[in-house]
């Protein structure tokens, strides 16, 4: 963890920090790595000082920390462009109190950073980009410092039960105990009932025997309901019962049973839409929803895909093969409606086709080398591109002309890509032929 104290003698307060509880191990040097904290306690404008050096720049710190008493307020004021998620406003009567708030809040952060970068949950949770830091912070948190309901939000195979894993894992009350899976698109109406609160014996055809259900088995630990939008209305209804009071009925018995769990949920629907819509009752959804977190689809962590590759190839096989720079920029930028599940799948079946090579070659692939193309980030490409016809028109070139450099460049890097006519002509989507005609700068009659 990195902290920059705003114009302090750094040394100095992390004595006074010390003394009022902060761990030795926290280093206040400025010169880690990890979350970036930025504090700045409160006199004549160096609040504002900090704001404007820290809050206007990319990446934004992790954390904005201004402290201040009643006497130093009037130098403390946030300022509506202040970036709510990631500033903390905090005051204290004395300065005493201050530096025993900024030791509290060091030491969270701190512990924060051990969870984010421990072996533990990178072996877990692979995945480097932003998108997936801040996912996974906000799992850290809830999980180790939060108690009650949490909604993981997404799209389907981003990873939900994953992240809600890491939750149980992480919470020192419940890790011990078990984590119990309800897949709720697999509970008919008939035996729904019986599947989340078990039943007597007798309770209706085929229960030879009594059996606890899902909410007795999660007794202690954890409780994931998977796919909770697609609960009908009166086991949702039953359902509310269960997580206000901690307290169920078996199928076919009257007497109250209790079981002590944390809930878990996950969605890939927009539930406050169903809410509106009626599909979903609101005080269920309130109920659900103490902590609310989503889960980025895949197309929102790219640069994550080499790292995942990487893994999923290692689980596969002890010595994992190399992957062509040409494969993994195919993997890189192609589609995924099915996220990190589908990566998956399609990395295990390339492996499965160049089962006991040392490396995965172009031959792995499902589809032609050309078929990504649209999956290419706007950003990227597209950007260079308008650049380059930007520079065009500036030294007076029409649209005929900027057309024809752009065929010729566009023939040479396939070329040199590709190594041969032939496989230039697949990756531009033309027939050889009428790659020939074009080199010699003949149009080919009926080519794109």
């Amino acid at each position: 963890m990195r902290v920059v104290l705003y114009q302090e003698d750094a040394s100095r307060l992390r004595q006074s920090l010390c003394q009022h509880g902060l761990p030795e191990s926290v280093d206040l040097s400025g010169n880690g790595e990890g979350l970036l904290v930025v504090i700045a306690r409160a006199h004549d404008r160096r609040v504002a000082a900090a704001a404007e050096q820290w809050l206007r720049r990319q990446p934004l710190p992790d954390a904005f920390i201004a402290a201040c008493t009643p006497a130093t307020r009037a130098h403390c004021q946030p300022e509506p462009w202040w970036p709510a998620s990631i500033c903390d406003l905090v005051t204290a009567d004395d300065d005493e109190g201050v530096l025993r708030e900024l030791a509290l809040r060091l030491a969270r952060l701190a512990e924060l950073e051990t969870i984010l970068s421990s072996d533990w949950l990178h072996k877990r949770a692979v995945g480097r980009s932003v998108a997936w830091r801040r996912t996974l912070r906000a799992v850290a948190e809830v999980g180790r410092f939060g108690h009650g309901a949490c909604l993981l939000l997404g799209e389907s195979g981003c990873g939900k039960e994953l992240l809600a894993r890491l939750i149980h894992d992480l919470d020192p009350l419940r890790r011990r105990g078990p984590f119990i899976v309800v897949d709720c698109t697999t509970l008919s109406p008939e035996l729904s009932g019986s599947e989340l609160f078990g039943h007597a014996k007798g309770a209706f055809t085929h229960a030879v025997s009594a059996r606890d259900g899902a909410v007795a088995l999660a007794d202690g630990g954890t409780l994931f309901l998977d796919e909770i939008g697609e609960l009908d209305l009166p086991l949702q209804a039953r359902l509310l019962r269960v997580i206000q009071e901690r307290t169920y009925k078996r199928v076919g018995e009257d007497n109250w049973r209790k079981s002590d769990f944390r809930l878990t949920c996950a969605t890939n629907r927009h539930l406050d839409a169903e809410v509106q819509a009626g599909r979903f009752r609101s005080d269920l959804f309130f109920r659900i929803t103490q902590w609310t977190i989503r889960a980025p689809a895949l197309a929102e962590r790219r640069d994550d895909i080499p790292h995942l590759v990487e893994h999923f190839l290692a689980q596969h096989a002890e010595t994992p093969p190399r992957v062509m720079p040409e494969v993994m920029q195919q993997l890189v930028t192609r589609d995924y409606p099915g996220n990190v599940r589908e990566l998956r799948h399609l990395v295990l079946r390339m492996a499965d086709r160049q089962q006991g090579f040392r490396v995965l070659s172009t031959g792995c692939l499902d589809l032609p080398l050309h078929v990504a193309a649209s999956a290419v980030v706007s950003d990227g490409w597209e950007n260079a591109l308008a650049d380059a016809v930007e520079g065009a028109l500036d030294a007076g070139l029409g649209l005929k002309s900027i057309g024809q450099i752009a065929e010729s460049i566009a023939v040479q890097v396939a070329e040199r890509r590709a190594g041969s006519t032939s496989r230039a002509a697949e990756l531009l989507r033309v027939t050889p032929r009428a790659l020939q005609l074009r080199r010699q700068g003949r149009p080919a009659e009926g080519c794109p």
